[in-house]
């Protein structure tokens, strides 16, 4: 598993429509354009413009504040843009470090978006997760402590470790309050 505080903010990214440049790291790639990327946002960071992404995007934010569409999300928030999802007044006042899933190639299209599904957030440090575990979306699950070992291949965020990874089938999932994302 990869341990987010380990340097691994690597170049820079413009993130289309942005004022600056965020720094980004891409930690995995699938065949569909699916992509799961460390990004750090810098004090003061905007996107002033309203567009959309053609894929959906779930995140975590780590450090900071992320501002989208109105809705700040902070230190421990797991929120959820589904495709089409219109963003507006996007921005990190302080700076941001969020780690962000895209579930298809990330196009950014401007102006407002086709989708009526509204976001989602939920804090996932303070939520109860109920012993199978809470599916905060299909395919993405929180785990307050590990399940069992899994059947099939899974991207796990180990929350309060900060670190994560791919975790194969019927391999031991490591402990604490997990985030499981089925690939």
């Amino acid at each position: 598993m990869i341990g987010l505080d380990d340097g691994l903010l690597d170049r820079e990214y413009v993130l289309p429509g942005s004022t600056v440049p965020v720094r980004l790291a891409r930690l995995s790639l699938d065949g569909d354009g699916g992509s799961v990327s460390l990004v750090r946002f810098p004090p003061g960071w905007t996107r002033p413009g309203r567009g959309h992404y053609l894929a959906g995007e779930e995140f975590v934010v780590f450090e900071g504040e992320l501002r989208v569409s109105g809705v700040g999300y902070l230190p421990g928030d797991w929120g959820w843009l589904p495709a089409g999802a219109p963003r507006f007044e996007s921005a990190t006042p302080s700076g941001a470090l969020a780690l962000a899933c895209f579930d298809g190639p990330p196009k950014w299209v401007a102006g407002d978006g086709p989708s009526p599904v509204p976001p989602r957030r939920v804090r996932l440090g303070s939520v109860a997760v109920p012993p199978g575990g809470l599916e905060l979306l299909a395919g993405t699950v929180l785990h307050e402590r590990p399940p069992a070992v899994p059947d099939a291949d899974v991207e796990v965020l180990a929350l309060t470790e900060r670190r994560w990874g791919l975790l194969e089938a019927g391999r031991e999932p490591p402990s604490g309050r997990l985030l499981l994302r089925r690939r």
